[in-house]
C-alpha cells in the first residue's frame, strides 16, 4: 500500500481530532459510505460489530453506532493512533458505545466469535491475511464488509484475490471517494458459495456486545 496515502489520511485525521469544524468536514466524506454498508449488512441495534482499522479517527465506527445505535469495538494496530481515539470518544461521548483497542486483525486473543458484522477499513493491511484469520474464526452467519477502492487507486491499496469479489453482494460509492465499494460476505460454513453479486442502494436497524481482550 503507498505510504503517502496512509501518511495523508493520518494527518487529516490528526487534524480532525483536535479541530471540531475539520472532523465536521471529513465526517461528511464517510457519511453516505457507512450509510449505504448499514443498508448493505441490515446492521441493527443488537448487532455487535467490529471494526479493523479505525486510525486516529474512527469515523467509520461513529456512524455506524450513530445510524443503527449498535455497539462498536475499534481495533488498530498502530498504538500511536489510541489515545487520540479514545480522546475523541470521549468528547462526544460515546465511550459507552464505542470502544478502541491496540490489537492486530490477526491476533488470536480477539473474541472473534462475539461480533455479528466485521468491518475491514479501505487500508488493512496484509488484507488478504487478515480477512483469512477473520474468516476462519468467526461464527457462521457473521457478516464481513471490505471496503475496496476505485479502480484508478486499485494498484496504491492491499486488496482480496478478485475470485471472491465475483460472488460477493456489494454496495457502490460516488466516485468522488477513493472507496469504490463495499463488499458483504457471509459466513455460512467451509466452502459454502456466496450469493451472487448484486448491487445494493439503500436501510434497516438489534446480540451480545463484549470487548476484545485490552493490551
Amino acid at each position: 500500500m503507498s505510504q503517502w496515502i496512509t501518511s495523508i489520511t493520518q494527518k487529516i485525521e490528526d487534524w480532525a481530532s483536535e479541530k471540531e469544524v475539520i472532523y465536521k468536514l471529513a465526517e461528511k466524506y464517510y457519511h453516505d459510505v457507512v450509510q449505504k454498508e448499514v443498508v448493505l449488512a441490515s446492521i441493527t441495534k443488537g448487532d455487535s460489530v467490529l471494526c479493523i482499522g479505525g486510525g486516529i479517527c474512527p469515523f467509520t465506527a461513529i456512524l455506524l453506532h450513530q445510524a443503527t445505535g449498535a455497539k462498536v469495538t475499534v481495533i488498530d494496530n498502530n498504538i500511536c493512533c489510541i489515545p487520540k481515539a479514545r480522546q475523541v470518544i470521549d468528547r462526544l461521548k460515546l465511550s459507552e458505545h464505542v470502544a478502541v483497542f491496540h490489537q492486530d486483525g490477526r491476533s488470536t486473543d480477539l473474541p472473534f466469535s462475539a461480533y455479528t458484522v466485521v468491518h475491514f477499513a479501505l487500508q488493512t493491511y496484509p488484507m488478504e491475511c487478515v480477512f483469512s484469520h477473520v474468516e476462519k474464526h468467526v461464527a457462521p452467519g457473521t457478516k464481513l464488509l471490505v471496503r475496496s477502492p476505485k479502480r484508478q487507486l486499485r494498484n496504491l491499496y492491499n486488496q482480496l484475490p478478485s475470485p471472491l469479489l465475483h460472488y460477493c453482494p456489494f454496495t457502490v460509492h460516488n466516485a468522488t471517494r477513493n472507496i469504490g465499494s463495499t463488499l458483504l460476505y457471509i459466513k455460512e460454513g467451509s466452502h459454502e458459495r456466496q450469493p451472487e453479486t448484486i448491487a445494493v442502494s439503500g436501510a434497516s436497524n438489534s446480540a451480545a456486545y463484549r470487548y476484545p481482550v485490552a493490551v
